[in-house]
C-alpha cells in the first residue's frame, strides 16, 4: 500500500511538472476579446467605440443614471486596436473598454444561466404535467397519491432552483461592482 502511495504521489507530482509544457506549447495565442451573445446595461466605466483599427471613439462615463448599452454579436476586448477574430482574422473589435474581461464573464455566465433557466422550466413543466396525471388516476389510492404530491413539490423545488438561477448574473455584478 505504502509503495502504490509513493507511485501515485510521484505521478501526480511528475505529471504538475509537465503539464505548464503542455499548455506553453500552443500556437495560437489567447483571444483578448469575446462576442457578446445578447444585449447588456453596463453602470460602470468608460466603453469605447471602434470601428476600424486604431479609431476608437470615446463615451461619455457609463452610470446608473446612464447605462452604456453593448448589442449582442459585437466583440469587445481591451483598450488598443487589437484583432479579434470572431468571425475572420482581421475583425477588429466594436467596442473597447477596461473592464471587458467582467463584461465578457457577465455575458457567459448570462447565457449559461437562460439556458439552465429554459431547461428547468421545462423539466418543471413535464413533471406537473406527470404528477397530475399520477394525481388524477390515483383512483383515491393513497400511495399513489402520495406520489403525485411528492412529484408536485419536486416541481416547485425546481421551479424555485430556475428562479434563484436567473438571479446569479445579477449577484455577479453586485459583488464585482458593476
Amino acid at each position: 500500500m505504502k509503495k502504490l502511495f509513493a507511485i501515485l504521489i510521484l505521478s501526480v507530482l511528475l505529471v504538475s511538472l509537465v503539464a505548464p509544457v503542455a499548455v506553453l506549447a500552443q500556437k495560437e495565442k489567447l483571444k483578448e476579446c469575446c462576442v457578446l451573445r445578447q444585449d447588456i446595461s453596463w453602470k460602470k466605466g468608460i466603453i469605447s467605440d471602434c470601428t476600424t483599427a486604431g479609431a476608437c471613439t470615446a463615451r461619455d462615463a457609463c452610470t446608473a443614471a446612464a447605462p452604456c448599452k453593448i448589442d449582442s454579436a459585437k466583440a469587445i476586448g481591451p483598450k488598443g486596436a487589437i484583432i479579434c477574430p470572431k468571425l475572420a482574422a482581421t475583425d477588429v473589435v466594436d467596442y473597447s473598454s477596461d473592464q471587458w474581461g467582467i463584461i465578457c464573464l457577465v455575458n457567459m455566465v448570462t447565457y449559461i444561466t437562460n439556458w439552465i433557466f429554459y431547461l428547468m422550466m421545462i423539466a418543471v413543466v413535464i413533471v406537473f404535467v406527470v404528477a397530475g396525471a399520477k394525481y388524477m388516476m390515483s383512483s383515491g389510492d393513497t400511495e399513489k397519491t402520495k406520489s403525485a404530491k411528492n412529484l408536485i413539490i419536486f416541481g416547485i423545488v425546481g421551479l424555485i432552483v430556475a428562479l434563484v438561477a436567473k438571479l446569479i448574473p445579477s449577484v455577479i455584478r453586485l459583488v464585482a461592482g458593476m
